[in-house]
């Protein structure tokens, strides 16, 4: 958490979408929100396209960040709740989304969402599992979404496919974690240095789409994230809950 509250201090909007050209303070918050805007429009209309149904009641926006897509789902959802793990974000979401009634943040990074069961129509979660340290834990919260989302609802996360070794090292990252451990602050390393402490991480298609069958919910549909994508990509899973579901299987 600790390295999100810092990526929160220094440069938020390029924690949550990495564009080189936007680093160092570069996004213009107006522009930044905007793509929220254009990416909410996309998801609804890929679930409409998959003949996906929506309850457009009440939305979950795990990983919020800053408020980026909560704020851009209240124009379709009667209220909508972020979630984040950095206090630190959930502070700016609050400050970005003052004139959002609609719109409440929370801020946990415990492994069991502060919901009730049965609690969202839509659970939304978009460049956030990728980054989580272990595959068990971004299995056990998207069972935690599937928990959270009402018998009716929808759940729609974004995962990469396996990440090819080549990949997995991060030599950046692996720098970052060795030089802030014996000292060098922080905002030298990513001012001086361009350094991140942002991981990586993903999970196969074959594996998420039998966990989620193992967890009582079914995937309605898969689409590509960013058809651009070479072959390491990401996927969109378009998840709706069944009435039988049970929470055997989660990861410990």
């Amino acid at each position: 958490m600790s390295n999100w509250n810092t990526l929160a201090e220094l440069d938020p909007l390029w924690a949550i979408l990495s564009d080189p050209d936007r680093k160092f303070g570069k996004w213009n918050p107006a522009e930044f929100f905007s793509t929220g805007g254009r990416e909410a429009e996309r998801v609804l209309a890929m679930c409409r396209s998959n003949a996906v149904n929506v309850s457009y009641g009440r939305l979950l926006d795990f990983g919020c960040g800053v408020g980026r897509m909560t704020r851009a789902f209240s124009g379709f959802f009667q209220s909508c709740a972020g979630i984040d793990i950095s206090q630190n974000m959930v502070s700016l979401a609050r400050k970005f989304n003052a004139d959002q009634p609609h719109c409440e943040f929370v801020a946990t990074d415990a492994a069991v969402l502060p919901f009730a069961d049965k609690s969202f129509d839509f659970v939304f979660s978009v460049l956030v599992l990728q980054h989580l340290p272990t595959k068990s834990m971004i299995l056990r919260y998207i069972a935690e979404f599937i928990r959270v989302a009402k018998d009716d609802g929808i759940i729609v996360f974004q995962l990469p496919n396996e990440i090819p070794l080549r990949r997995r090292i991060q030599l950046r990252r692996r720098l970052w974690s060795l030089l802030a451990a014996i000292g060098i602050p922080r905002p030298w390393l990513f001012k001086k240095l361009g350094l991140a402490p942002i991981k990586m991480n993903g999970i196969s298609r074959q594996k998420v789409e039998r966990f989620i069958s193992a967890q009582g919910a079914r995937v309605q549909a898969v689409e590509r994230y960013d058809p651009s994508e070479g072959q390491y990509h990401s996927y969109y899973y378009f998840v709706g809950k069944q009435h039988d579901f049970s929470s055997q299987d989660v990861p410990h």
